[in-house]
């Protein structure tokens, strides 16, 4: 009945057709002439703002304006775009809609990625706005790491070509536009008339706001855009499928047995934790059977790392490398568990039950004794209650002997990191990375938020996370570079009220300086920190392990690596696009760059540090670089 009361309002169905349909459904013909008179009652011009219901309604405009109406009702309050001609009504309509924020962003990428971090500090959809197929394909990097990430972003570029020239070759034209993206996306639609362009907005919206999350992209005929229409607006409550599910209980209790009995289990944490906001429910569930916590490499800090249970992060991505005790059950809670390389994280003779409503996932790669899909905070709930039920004495005590034995080993590694500061090189130039991290830390606020692209730069000696109202992290895991500087920038225009700080390489960095205009013209007091060793320093590292004893070691002749001869000034940089900074080449600058920072980031400014990092093993002083010259 909705759908032909749809069809018939958006003049997809004839009053004649529309009785037709509505009598072979079942209606009687009485009742169905009744329907029509009251849905055409509710369809006159005006009738729709006073009587329909505020989450369906019907609208009457341009195809732009109901796509920024469709914004509205989706809960969108920031687009995130580059400037294009074609989308002029769209941007009319904008005009009379200040609850739609436009942040114009100079290149798609950082834009992309500025949206992207707008999304995971907030928890609110964004639209990314990109001009035609040109304008797509800059922002499809950070597309990329939206899917590796299960970021729900929504992507939009019109088709330059218009409805009837299609397939002529024209302006900017790609045939079948919404194809490339098709790997890189849940879901690709191209909205085939005006009036459908509010439906595949909302799909849009749904599908990557129902776990897994991940991005999606819509596109239409540039002429759409300027096409009067008849079409629903209609809010996100009443198309989301509300996937907060249960996990079986059959499988619950056969999950908590398995835990009860296990003498040296171990929890794996992971973002779905801190996407539903379970964190709390996490600690709970390791206290109660004193179970030590990692988690392999994922966006966020999904437990608190001052936590007497927690062991540290896994260093080789396999639970082998773990300097902690082999377990003999591992749990994993909602950690996407990338695989890096054949061997499996999980060795295939330890039980693996495994937590999270990503069910494509589960057993893909490792053999699962427990599944159980749900919604970790539910799972958690369900989990707990089940294993409370059958504690004994004997299993409570095992688990306080455990918790001993756990705080014990992480009281011990907590005093092996504080070694860090024993570097010989602690205090000479240029900065140990480890130094400039450790002097970041003890800046830091108690509740900073720190983006992180820096490579393979360590935080976990100086930073101690806890995403239950302390430092957060927000790291990189589809490692398209260039998204550190636009992230930080949207976290800040998410979480105003909480320090932001972005760690970058200088690698990183260069691909995405231009987010640091949007901190400039948006007044966001975010502090970049460029680690610049004037190199590609993680690529420069595998390539020597890879070929240790060949001809680029013993020449030292490394073509791709080295970004100096000139040394590239990341300060100026920073103040070509509005935001103040200064380089720093010694241990000693440190803390008076940093409180420089803090009084320009206190007066709502944002403030960049180009600090000189040593290279580390593997580099001469004076390295090489190819002979290649356009002069004598």
């Amino acid at each position: 009945m909705r759908e032909l009361v749809a069809k018939y309002l958006s003049n997809g169905l004839s009053r004649r057709d529309f009785v037709r349909r509505l009598v072979g459904s079942g209606v009687s013909l009485a009742s169905a002439y009744s329907i029509v008179e009251s849905v055409s009652a509710y369809a006159q011009p005006g009738a729709g703002a006073a009587g329909a219901p505020d989450d369906i309604r019907i609208f009457q405009g341009t195809a732009g304006a109901a796509f920024a109406e469709q914004l509205i009702a989706s809960g969108v309050k920031y687009i995130f775009g580059n400037s294009d001609s074609e989308d002029a009504e769209f941007y009319e309509a904008l005009v009379d809609r200040p609850q739609l924020q436009y942040v114009l962003t100079p290149h798609e990428g950082p834009g992309a990625a500025m949206a992207a971090g707008y999304v995971k500090a907030s928890g609110e959809p964004a639209l990314v706005m990109d001009a035609a197929s040109v304008g797509l394909m800059n922002a499809m990097g950070q597309m990329f790491n939206a899917l590796k990430e299960q970021t729900p972003l929504v992507f939009y570029a019109y088709r330059t070509d218009q409805a009837g020239a299609a397939g002529r070759d024209g302006f900017e034209e790609v045939a079948a536009q919404e194809q490339l993206v098709g790997p890189l996306t849940k879901w690709s639609w191209i909205a085939r008339r005006a009036d459908m362009i509010p439906e595949a907005v909302r799909r849009a919206f749904k599908v990557a706001w129902t776990p897994p999350y991940g991005p999606t992209y819509v596109t239409w005929h540039s002429d759409f855009t300027g096409e009067k229409v008849r079409t629903e607006i209609i809010t996100h409550d009443k198309v989301d499928p509300r996937m907060r599910v249960r996990p079986n209980p059959v499988e619950v209790e056969r999950a908590a047995g398995l835990l009860v009995t296990s003498r040296r289990p171990l929890l794996v944490v992971g973002d779905e934790v801190y996407k539903a906001r379970a964190v709390d429910k996490a600690v709970r569930f390791a206290e109660l059977l004193a179970l030590p916590v990692t988690q392999t490499r994922q966006i966020f800090a999904n437990f608190p790392q001052d936590h007497p249970l927690w062991i540290g992060g896994v260093p080789g991505n396999r639970l082998d490398s773990l300097a902690f005790q082999k377990p003999d059950l591992v749990i994993n809670v909602g950690n996407k568990l990338q695989h890096n390389s054949p061997a499996r994280i999980v060795p295939a003779n330890i039980p693996f039950i495994d937590m999270r409503i990503d069910s494509w996932s589960i057993g893909n790669v490792m053999p699962t004794a427990v599944p159980l899909v749900a919604d970790v905070a539910y799972g958690l709930d369900d989990l707990q209650s089940a294993v409370e039920s059958i504690m004994t004495p004997a299993i409570k005590a095992a688990a306080a002997e455990r918790f001993d034995q756990v705080r014990a080993f992480t009281a011990r590694a907590r005093q092996l990191r504080a070694l860090v500061a024993r570097n010989p090189d602690w205090n000479e130039k240029p900065v140990q990375a480890d130094r400039l991290t450790y002097e970041i830390a003890q800046w830091a606020d108690r509740d900073a938020i720190v983006v992180h692209e820096a490579g393979s730069v360590e935080l976990s000696h100086s930073f101690e996370f806890n995403p239950l109202g302390g430092r957060e992290l927000i790291f990189y895991y589809g490692a398209h570079l260039g998204s550190g500087v636009g992230q930080a920038a949207g976290v800040k225009l998410a979480r105003p009220k909480q320090q932001v700080i972005c760690l970058v390489g200088d690698g990183s960095f260069i691909f995405g300086p231009t987010a640091l205009w949007n901190m400039a013209r948006l007044q966001l007091p975010v502090l970049v920190v460029v680690y610049n060793n004037h190199a590609y320093a993680g690529p420069h590292n595998r390539v020597i392990s890879a070929v240790p004893g060949g001809r680029l070691v013993q020449t030292g002749h490394f073509m791709h690596d080295y970004l100096g001869k000139p040394n590239m000034d990341m300060a100026a940089i920073a103040k070509g696009f509005g935001v103040d900074g200064e380089r720093v080449e010694a241990p000693g600058q440190l803390k008076p760059a940093l409180a420089r920072a803090r009084k320009a980031t206190g007066e709502g400014r944002p403030y960049l540090l180009d600090v000189e990092v040593a290279r580390g093993a593997g580099w001469s002083d004076d390295p090489w670089i190819p002979p290649i010259r356009t002069t004598s």
